[in-house]
């Protein structure tokens, strides 16, 4: 298994947070590879941080450059909307930590924690470089509702694509994929509260005027991709299965070793 092979091949160091359970964590860790993808997906986030220049068409920009599709939000502004999406970003990343930390014990979904928190680190670098690179203006430049200090920000030029809605969805498909590993039956329910919270993030960040409903739809995929992504290169060694046969009900334990 892929596993076994990594190991072998690069000699990392497998990271054991109940080595008395292995079943308990839905995720494998390796630090050699784990730490420095953690590191890559701050730095590699943090790059919108260092932009110094404002939109090209700063002050104000012309609809008439934009897509049929997307000039339907131009000029939008709003505050409280903003920091709707920013509570929302929050609210998914307390709630999974919560649940880990409820179904796994502390060391246990500390271990899981951080795949989920690299699904979103990547989630978040992947629109960094995006945003930085097209150089998208902001929907609120091509209105008028706008403060004159917010239209001049270097933030103005970073709409494609939405990092909130991207890291949302990787918080909620990454930690859909933990329960899944765990519990099968009852995984869903992370869907079911999850997404319409991501989606609540999605929308606000476009009725706050920061993003078109491109750079919102483009969030949600690599977010989702992202999610999906970074837990299923973390397969554990050991697998639990449920079985059901004529002696009774119980479990096989199988190992990729």
């Amino acid at each position: 298994m892929l596993s076994v092979a990594l190991t072998a091949a690069l000699a990392v160091t497998p990271i054991e947070p109940s080595p008395h359970d292995p079943r308990t964590p839905a995720f494998q860790l390796y630090a050699e590879i784990d730490i420095p993808v953690l590191v890559i997906g701050a730095v590699f986030g943090s790059a919108r941080f260092f932009r110094t220049q404002r939109a090209y068409c700063a002050p104000r920009c012309d609809p008439s450059e934009l897509n049929a599709f997307d000039r339907t939000t131009a000029g939008f502004w709003s505050q409280p909307w903003a920091r709707v999406s920013d509570v929302g970003v929050g609210l998914l990343a307390v709630s999974s930590a919560t649940m880990l930390v409820a179904d796994e014990g502390f060391l246990p979904a500390l271990n899981d924690a951080v795949v989920i928190a690299q699904s979103a680190l990547l989630a978040n670098s992947a629109p960094s470089l995006i945003t930085v690179a097209t150089e998208r203006p902001r929907p609120f430049l091509y209105g008028d509702r706008a403060p004159a200090d917010a239209r001049t920000d270097a933030d103005t030029g970073m709409s494609f694509i939405s990092s909130h809605t991207s890291m949302s969805f990787a918080l909620v498909t990454s930690t859909f994929m933990a329960m899944h590993r765990r519990h099968p039956g009852a995984s869903n329910a992370v869907l079911a509260v999850g997404l319409p919270i991501a989606t609540t993030v999605a929308t606000a960040r476009v009725l706050a005027g920061r993003h078109f409903m491109t750079d919102v739809i483009a969030g949600a995929l690599v977010g989702s991709a992202m999610g999906i992504l970074v837990p299923a290169l973390h397969e554990l060694p050991i697998r639990v299965t449920p079985t059901v046969d004529k002696q009774g009900a119980g479990f096989s334990v199988q190992g990729v070793l």
